[in-house]
């Protein structure tokens, strides 16, 4: 397998120095320390007489992959965000130079920028910031527009409730550390013009692309389907559309993948074949592929799975220039490993995760599905390749799909039957419609044609959910389970494709292994016993959990929202391993919590609608142990000047609003 796929040794290696990093965060001198101990002992054995390297030639191998274990820690070290520290910004005036279009939220317009140090003395980069906006604010920002402002940016704060999601963490992975809020122009001022950049043409062809499909596709859901389909536009997406390709297993294809980059590839690669011919193809396909396919990848936003796709399809246009045939899995495997040497991040990015485990699934077990049964007929051997190709693809993506969304939808290869094909066919005459859209009557006519498909596309999607039995939801399962579960599934199919003893002995102690594992976690489980305080903007939303049941109880402000309360409970849930609810409303007035100690003294109270309470009032009552929580019930100006009697008061306080939500564990239960 080594020479066949010799990527694979250098992907583990990689990958393995990224982990050792990560794990024991290691400074960046004794890296380089232990690559030079490498590099030294290959090179004096590399310069040594064919007896010595005959005989020693193992450790040249190990110094090999010595060094690219080294050279992967490097690249954590050097490049990776998440383990950094960021400190608060020290200035009193700051340059905010806008990166990014903006993202569209309920009140504001959110940017991406970057934050420099305004002092010419000290003028240094900081960090990379969030910029909301009011969208009362009518002054036009784009990429490339410099703002200056005395609002400094604050470091963003872990605050999510559980089983939510965490967008400090996803930020931290991206390099952006920082948030503010800008709520109008008197706050900043506009001191440079945005000026062509070298993402300027992005935007610019993106803006035309939208125009073109705003215009000839009417239907607004479907034309919003369109953008998201061609360039991964999805601001105009419909969200209750977007749930439903969710809820039946079809919604890879709304994001950017290699679906399309491969149908993008196929209409070059014939349009190539027709006006230049097969034998001179392999070489125009340097010349014109890979600059289609990149300049493909970075309009749609160089989203990792594209830019798998667009590595893997660029080993293959160089193989075929060069005449040399390169393998699946040896293309995949070397593009991970140049995506986690440029980005270690990446490894945390569940679009990363679910793109190589679909094309690995594939090129692993596709053939083998496929030779279950064999059909004459080209028709049904295309519906049965369909099929094959889909089963497979789900073999190592279903179980990081259960791990991060706890569900699983069922009827995913009926779905994926229709709504695929389809895709593909929109997907090629999006691109034509760009093509032709200044012939009017031809655009027009096209346009419809797109907006019919997408239509029975969305039909076939929406009648698919409406299945009561197409979703398998608040799937609660641990991550030693889940590993368990695939080291069975993988002894299975090497007792399938090569039975052996050992084959044997792995199923019966893989066996034996998960109901004694299922049976342990419901024991700690159904000893657990914990109060959570979450953070929920203007409500109390406090949970007592008592094994799998759990009590809400909350604001009626919260309570009121169905959707809102549902989503909670099926986060939290999820998260804390909840089955059954208990809900129950809490008075809108305001009260103070503590536990009942047999000693009289108070490890905690809980403050809530309590903007009317001070400090000095409650010290008589509480020492200076007790840990006093103030939940989002409180507006924020009074949580601050709890904050500041506390500290004059020498007090334990904490803010769930801006640290997050607070877990006080309870006696185990008996």
């Amino acid at each position: 397998m080594w020479k066949r796929i010799p990527f694979f040794r250098i992907f583990l290696a990689i990958l393995s120095g990224i982990f050792l990093d990560a794990k024991f965060q290691p400074m960046l001198p004794s890296w380089m320390i232990v690559l030079a101990f490498f590099l030294s002992t290959a090179i004096c054995l590399s310069s040594t007489n064919l007896t010595i390297k005959w005989k020693w030639g193992w450790i040249l191998g190990a110094c090999m992959i010595g060094i690219l274990v080294t050279i992967g820690g490097t690249s954590n070290a050097l490049r990776s965000n998440s383990d950094k520290i960021y400190p608060h910004i020290d200035a009193s005036i700051v340059l905010l130079s806008i990166t990014e279009c903006p993202k569209t939220t309920s009140a504001s317009n959110r940017y991406l920028a970057r934050v420099f140090r305004a002092d010419p003395s000290r003028f240094a980069p900081l960090g990379k910031t969030y910029i909301y906006i009011k969208k009362t604010d009518d002054t036009s920002i784009q990429p490339g527009d410099v703002l200056l402002t005395t609002t400094i940016p604050q470091l963003l704060k872990k605050n999510t409730n559980p089983g939510a999601f965490d967008f400090f963490t996803y930020s931290k992975q991206n390099g952006i550390c920082f948030t503010m809020l800008l709520e109008g122009p008197s706050q900043y001022i506009k001191i440079v013009q945005s000026a062509p950049s070298d993402k300027s043409w992005i935007y610019s062809v993106r803006r035309k692309i939208l125009s073109i499909i705003r215009t000839h596709i009417e239907n607004r859901q479907n034309a919003g389907l369109a953008q998201a389909m061609l360039i991964g536009y999805k601001e105009d997406l419909d969200k209750e559309l977007l749930n439903a390709y969710t809820n039946t297993g079809v919604v890879h294809i709304i994001a950017i993948s290699g679906l399309h980059l491969g149908l993008i590839f196929m209409l070059i690669d014939l349009l190539i074949c027709t006006f230049a011919g097969r034998k001179r193809s392999a070489r125009a396909g340097i010349f014109i592929s890979l600059p289609l396919l990149w300049s493909f990848a970075i309009l749609t936003g160089s989203s990792a799975s594209v830019i798998r796709s667009a590595i893997m399809f660029s080993f293959i246009i160089i193989g075929n220039a060069i005449r040399r045939k390169s393998k699946g899995m040896n293309s995949l495997l070397g593009s991970a490993f140049i995506l986690l040497l440029w980005n270690p991040d990446l490894r945390f990015d569940l679009g990363f995760q679910l793109s190589y485990a679909a094309v690995a699934s594939i090129l692993l077990f596709d053939q083998d599905i496929k030779k279950m049964i064999f059909f004459k007929n080209k028709a049904a051997l295309y519906c049965w390749s369909m099929v094959s190709i889909t089963l497979a693809a789900q073999v190592l993506t279903t179980p990081i799909v259960i791990a991060n969304f706890h569900r699983f939808p069922t009827l995913f290869l009926f779905t994926n039957l229709v709504a695929v094909p389809l895709s593909s066919l929109v997907l090629v005459l999006e691109i034509v419609l760009c093509i032709i859209h200044p012939l009017d009557t031809m655009a027009k006519g096209l346009g419809v044609a797109i907006n019919v498909l997408i239509q029975l596309m969305n039909d076939h999607v929406l009648l698919m959910e409406k299945i009561p039995f197409g979703m398998i939801d608040h799937i609660q399962i641990s991550n030693t389970m889940m590993s368990l579960i695939c080291f069975y599934a993988v002894a299975w199919y090497f007792l399938f494709k090569s039975p052996d003893k050992s084959v044997y002995v792995a199923l019966v102690i893989l066996g034996m292994a998960l109901p004694v594992m299922h049976h342990l976690e419901s024991i700690q489980t159904s000893k657990t016993n914990e109060i959570h305080v979450l953070n929920s903007f203007g409500a109390v939303t406090i949970i007592h959990r008592h094994g799998r049941y759990g009590v809400l109880t909350a604001s009626s402000n919260l309570l009121d929202n169905k959707k809102k309360t549902n989503d909670l409970l099926r986060q939290t849930g999820i998260a804390l391993g909840i089955e059954h609810w208990t809900i129950q409303p809490f008075p809108n007035e305001p009260v103070m919590i503590s536990p009942l100690e047999a000693n009289k003294t108070r490890s905690w109270v809980l403050l809530c609608h309590a903007k009317t309470i001070s400090l000095d009032i409650l010290k008589e009552e509480i020492s200076k142990k007790t840990l006093i929580l103030a939940d989002a019930s409180t507006p924020v100006w009074k949580i601050k000047q709890w904050e500041k009697e506390a500290q004059k008061l020498h007090l334990r306080f904490k803010s769930i609003p801006e640290e997050g939500p607070h877990t006080i564990r309870c006696h185990q239960t008996q």
